[in-house]
């Protein structure tokens, strides 16, 4: 399948260093062997938006392509740079909700400098990110925990066989703030970036975007965002919307 989002072509890069690949011809199946509860590891990616009749025929496929019992959620991401929303009640009305998102791109990452150190993590360290992404995160059931344990981990083997970089800051010990950054050919693409809830709105993620890009070249920086507050950290950090793109989740 011909895609022209760089925000499904950098996920289809992400994917490649965990998860399974498949191309049909009219559409791409990804599959995450080690977590079948990954709503965006397990998924299709779609060449155009569902319109109207087609949703039952993409979810037919998707049972197709996902037959195994743990896989209990639905994910169809579609190709395009418009943020096409396509059958949207149709979708809706199938049990689906749109998850709209921005690709943000920048040649130059700039930011003022940190109010506190910020440091390469290893990878005993990038473990360290889970649980500041459980502080932080919206869910706190053991699904999550588990998913966020098997995300961080995936990360730590990363950095351990030199496929990406993490940074952190640290205060009195504690991880409160850290992201990643993926080279993927002549970009990268950034990863989870994540700050505590007392340490925002102090420059942090934006010193981080920067440092991170001062130590990985690339021709291009890519970050996708879903808020519009962050939208307006990167964009001062040299980043401008690319694409919009929408995918659609249907949850257990």
């Amino acid at each position: 399948m011909i895609i022209r989002s760089l925000a499904l072509k950098t996920e289809l890069g992400l994917a490649a260093t965990r998860a399974t690949i498949i191309d049909r011809g009219d559409y791409v199946a990804i599959t995450t062997p080690d977590d079948p509860g990954y709503y965006y590891g397990n998924l299709l990616m779609l060449p155009a938006p569902p319109q109207v009749g087609e949703v039952a025929f993409w979810v037919r496929r998707f049972a197709a392509e996902f037959p195994q019992p743990a896989i209990k959620h639905v994910t169809l991401w579609w190709d395009g740079v418009n943020g096409d929303v396509g059958a949207e009640a149709e979708l809706v009305a199938a049990g689906f909700t749109l998850e709209p998102s921005a690709l943000m791109t920048a040649v130059n990452v700039t930011a003022p400098p940190p109010p506190l150190p910020i440091i390469a993590l290893s990878p005993d360290q990038v473990i360290d990110s889970l649980e500041l992404g459980w502080a932080i995160a919206d869910r706190h059931d053991e699904a999550y925990r588990v998913f966020l344990t098997r995300r961080v981990e995936w990360h730590a083997r990363l950095v351990e066989r030199g496929q990406a970089a993490f940074y952190g800051v640290y205060d009195q010990g504690e991880l409160v703030a850290s992201l990643g950054l993926v080279p993927l050919d002549k970009v990268a693409r950034y990863q989870d970036v994540q700050t505590a809830v007392a340490y925002r709105k102090r420059g942090l993620a934006s010193a981080l975007v920067a440092a991170a890009a001062r130590d990985v070249p690339a021709d291009r920086y890519v970050i996708m965002t879903s808020s519009g507050d962050a939208e307006r950290v990167y964009a001062r950090a040299g980043f401008q919307i690319a694409e919009r793109t929408v995918s659609a989740c249907r949850r257990p």
